[in-house]
């Protein structure tokens, strides 16, 4: 299965703005896409852990099947006032 990824944030600092490509498992959950980033990027893999991944304005369940071909955005925790 492949994807895309679109980083938002803190995350748009460390990796391409255009977003990324993450070949995966058939069957993988954003659990799954998020852990094979964080191997990629293992600097970014605390933040990876409490990254959520977004995809037509909802959020994903960790555990919920990633959908071949669509894109998701990467969103970390953001905080302000």
């Amino acid at each position: 299965m492949h994807i895309k990824l679109l980083p938002f944030a803190v995350l748009k600092e460390h990796l391409p703005a255009e977003g990324l490509s993450l070949e995966l498992p058939e069957g993988a959950s954003a659990t799954d896409a998020l852990e094979a980033l964080a191997q990629q990027h293992e600097a970014l893999a605390p933040l990876l852990k409490v990254t959520r991944l977004a995809h037509e304005d909802e959020y994903v369940a960790k555990r919920a099947p990633l959908v071949d071909g669509a894109e998701y955005c990467l969103i970390p925790p953001v905080s302000g006032g």
